[in-house]
């Protein structure tokens, strides 16, 4: 038989949720090719060698490789050529059959699949006629309680969702962190992506220029009375609300909406004020005061913060095309994951770092903040899962509170504590998962979502349930 040749392979590193992809690129093959190249037959190409940057291929969001999944399954991918080609078009192969094809750089789309195990190909060509090239199998099973929830809690969410953009906490406030964690799950069902966008066009008509502190781009909360929303002039931290709204803006961005992006898109200033919310208030160790009249440094903020800032660079990168922005946040992201991880504390993270420069250990019997901020850093992406840090913490965690899968902290704190699960699902310990996602939906879900549920529960708990689907948190 002939081969192609020129075929240039680079592995992938396996998938934390299981499963495994390879990427590859065949140079200069054009599109009306690919459907002889899934049914085996051989083309004859002799091609000059081209270098491939670690970047360049097809990057799939959704579903992750070997992940069992419902049916429609949500395909969210994007392929980035070599500097200097455009890519044209994208194509999904399943079980070998041209599924979809879109005419862009990116796709969001979904696909009813019978049930069984299916080989995806998700294909991507440049303007060169270059191919890129990326397989995996999932698995099509029913969708069952994961989708229940997670349809469940999309359509009570909504309701939050005020004429003007604002997405409310309680009828008379408007709390924009938690409000961003709220929409950051809402980006997850394609459905609330306008929801979405009106919230970040309230957040942008409302930043602070400057605050009482002389920085520009803060947030603060909101009082709301017969419809007047009234500024607070303070909020919770000015780290964390501006650490949020970018991952936000980051998340809407990869849902591929098409209106999401091209408001985004008109964001590049905004988001640069923003991200200097975090450089100003950021210190020498990495770290960033929680607001410039609270000198403390804790341990969940800068989690966020890393998150905000290593977001706000890819959104640079990817929908800005502004390398050096990306390359300046990615610097203070990497600063401040460098501050994160010198909290380390032997088996577990200390909770904060005081104004003097010293840590505090957490009292494991504390749930809050002390037990649950041990799951930030992992949540956050500070550290892997595969980590020696992120599973000895998770160990000491789970040693404090054994019964955390079925709300055994509510004897301390009433409110689900969604987020937590989250950090269990980043830590990819689907048996816990599920025992909490079974609780919560007994506790909160089938009885209509009963207070303390609010905003950012409702966010948590979608992208858990949106990680038992196997999309991904």
């Amino acid at each position: 038989m002939q081969v192609v040749q020129n075929v240039f392979f680079r592995p992938r590193p396996r998938s934390s949720r299981g499963g495994s992809s390879r990427s590859y690129l065949i140079p200069a093959l054009r599109p009306s090719f690919l459907p002889l190249l899934l049914r085996g037959v051989a083309v004859v190409t002799i091609l000059a060698a081209v270098a491939v940057a670690e970047s360049v291929g097809v990057n799939i969001t959704s579903p992750a490789a070997g992940a069992t999944v419902s049916s429609p399954v949500q395909f969210v991918a994007s392929a980035t050529a070599p500097t200097g080609r455009v890519i044209n078009a994208m194509r999904i192969y399943v079980d070998s059959k041209d599924a979809y094809t879109v005419y862009a750089s990116s796709l969001n789309t979904s696909l009813a699949l019978a049930t069984g195990v299916r080989n995806i190909n998700m294909q991507a060509w440049d303007n060169t006629g270059a191919v890129y090239i990326k397989t995996m199998s999932i698995t099509v099973g029913s969708s069952g309680v994961y989708q229940e929830n997670f349809s469940a809690t999309s359509q009570w969410v909504s309701q939050f969702s005020q004429s003007d953009g604002a997405i409310l906490y309680v009828p008379g406030q408007i709390e924009p962190y938690f409000a961003n964690i709220g929409a950051i799950g809402m980006t997850k069902d394609s459905n609330r992506m306008p929801q979405v966008v009106a919230w970040m066009k309230w957040y942008m008509n409302h930043l602070n220029w400057p605050d009482k502190w002389g920085i520009y781009g803060t947030m603060y909360n909101y009082t709301v009375s017969n419809g007047v929303e009234t500024p607070t002039a303070d909020c919770d931290s000015t780290d964390s609300y501006a650490a949020t709204f970018l991952t936000l803006a980051w998340n809407a961005w990869q849902s591929g909406d098409t209106n999401a992006r091209s408001y985004i898109k008109t964001l590049s200033y905004q988001l640069d004020v923003i991200g200097g919310v975090l450089i100003q208030t950021q210190q020498s160790d990495g770290l960033t005061w929680a607001k410039p009249d609270y000198q403390i440094k804790y341990l969940m903020d800068n989690s966020e913060g890393y998150r905000g800032l290593r977001d706000l660079a890819s959104l640079y990168k990817n929908a800005f095309g502004d390398s050096t922005k990306a390359a300046y946040y990615n610097a203070a992201a990497t600063s401040m994951q460098n501050g994160v991880q010198a909290m380390w504390m032997n088996d577990k993270w200390a909770v904060y770092k005081n104004y003097y420069g010293d840590l505090i250990g957490p009292n494991m019997d504390t749930w809050y903040p002390d037990a649950s901020a041990q799951v930030f850093p992992v949540l956050m992406g500070v550290v892997p899962s595969s980590d020696s840090r992120a599973q000895q913490a998770y160990s000491t965690f789970n040693t404090a509170w054994p019964g955390w899968p079925t709300l055994s902290f509510n004897s301390q704190d009433a409110f689900p504590w969604c987020l937590v699960v989250d950090g269990a699902a980043a830590m990819g310990d689907k048996t816990r998962v599920t025992t909490y996602i079974n609780a919560i939906q007994s506790r909160y879900v089938d009885p209509g979502f009963p207070w303390p549920f609010y905003n950012a529960e409702a966010g948590w708990f979608m992208r858990a349930n949106n990680y038992m689907l196997g999309r991904g948190l």
